[in-house]
């Protein structure tokens, strides 16, 4: 059909400027770019002008290479695409722009003199969100391209919101977790095992000076989101009051005090907080409220450092008992979460048997030790809390 008649007088380009029919504001964002495929130059020119009315960008094609050439040159945000073109159709031309990454994202909006239910199936089939028919009002064209342009803009800000959201995971897992390569100084190993998908059980490695290093096992009483962003507070904490100015109860009280006014009700942490100074082999060891360190040294038995200590962040006052040993070459300690000692009701148990894998696998490698003691008791029990096992070698 003819270019002057492809527009229908009563919703023309008058007709934008009816009452009800919003005109964009100026602003410093640049308005969205539509580039429009057909062969009809007169089709082109009233397109570009019903979008120009109403602040939006276009582009023109007239036929499927030049289309094609066009959309990777400038990357528009939305497609017009004429059916019937000189060298291609706009069904094959559509598949053809989707198969490009930088650009297949874009919504396809197909425009054709052909009113039959086929022809629209095969455009959808083909990847186009929607299809205009010829004689065309210049409203709808408007309604239907800003309705896709919107829905364009939800799905493209709900993508970034959801990589910034993924970022942001490996980001905070990487700080609240560090690797062993990354401080391969600190001569540590982990293991992490992890019930529920947001837990309260964590560990930290943070060197505080040259050949001084501090080691955190902490447990927050809970399982939710609630707990993995309290989990972060601690984390944030513990950073915060590191220093080898604070003793590792200096830091406890210190830490204790802020989340005495922040945590709510109910919520606290278990800690135990260890300090090697590598020059001296002088090993000091904190508890708030949590199972003991069990230290491993070359012809000695194996350990337990019981202790005592205040759960953190429910007293103002609370108090927090430390251990000191002087360690050697070689020689090694254990921090863990109860989760690894409490599987079978009997935490003393627990605790007695957790100390034997230690001695048993005391010729491993650390991290194979590491390893090898979490497999063992997650093969023997059913364990159903957070685990976190944290070796440490001299």
């Amino acid at each position: 059909m003819g270019g002057a008649e492809a527009l229908r007088a009563p919703g023309g380009a008058e007709a934008l400027r009816a009452p009800g029919v919003e005109m964009p504001c100026m602003n410093e964002r640049q308005a969205p770019l539509i580039l429009i495929v057909d062969d009809d130059a007169t089709i082109r020119l009233m397109l570009s002008h019903i979008l120009l009315q109403v602040g939006l960008r276009s582009a023109c094609a007239a036929d499927g290479a030049e289309g094609v050439a066009q959309a990777l040159a400038l990357r528009p945000d939305l497609f017009l695409l004429d059916v019937d073109l000189p060298d291609t159709d706009g069904f094959s031309l559509c598949r053809q722009l989707q198969s490009h990454a930088a650009i297949a994202y874009a919504p396809v909006l197909f425009i054709s003199a052909n009113e039959h239910v086929s022809f629209k199936v095969r455009g959808f089939e083909a990847g186009g969100v929607d299809y205009i028919t010829k004689p065309f009002s210049a409203l709808e064209v408007v309604a239907r391209v800003r309705t896709h342009l919107r829905l364009k803009d939800a799905y493209d800000t709900l993508a970034r919101l959801q990589g910034e959201k993924i970022e942001r995971l490996g980001a905070t897992q990487q700080m609240i977790m560090p690797v062993p390569s990354s401080l391969p100084d600190a001569r540590f190993a982990a293991s992490l095992k992890q019930a529920h998908g947001a837990g309260g059980d964590f560990y930290d490695v943070i060197p505080v000076a040259d050949g001084l290093v501090d080691y955190v096992v902490a447990d927050g009483s809970g399982h939710d989101l609630e707990t993995a962003f309290w989990t972060m507070a601690m984390k944030a904490l513990l950073h915060e009051y590191a220093s080898p100015l604070n003793t590792p109860a200096d830091i406890l009280r210190g830490i204790n005090r802020t989340l005495c006014q922040i945590l709510p009700e109910g919520f606290y942490f278990t800690v135990v907080y260890a300090r090697l100074n590598r020059h001296s082999g002088t090993l000091m060891i904190t508890s708030g409220g949590h199972p003991p360190a069990i230290c491993l040294q070359e012809g000695q038995p194996c350990d337990i450092l019981r202790q005592t200590g205040d759960l953190v962040g429910i007293f103002p006052d609370a108090g927090y008992d430390t251990v000191q040993r002087v360690l050697h070459r070689h020689d090694r300690f254990f921090l863990y979460t109860d989760g690894l000692v409490e599987a079978e009701g009997c935490r003393e148990a627990g605790i007695t048997a957790l100390a034997g894998l230690c001695e048993q696998q005391r010729e491993l490698a650390l991290s194979a030790q590491v390893d090898a003691i979490t497999a063992d008791i997650l093969a023997r029990t059913d364990v159903a809390d957070d685990v976190v096992l944290l070796g440490v070698e001299v």
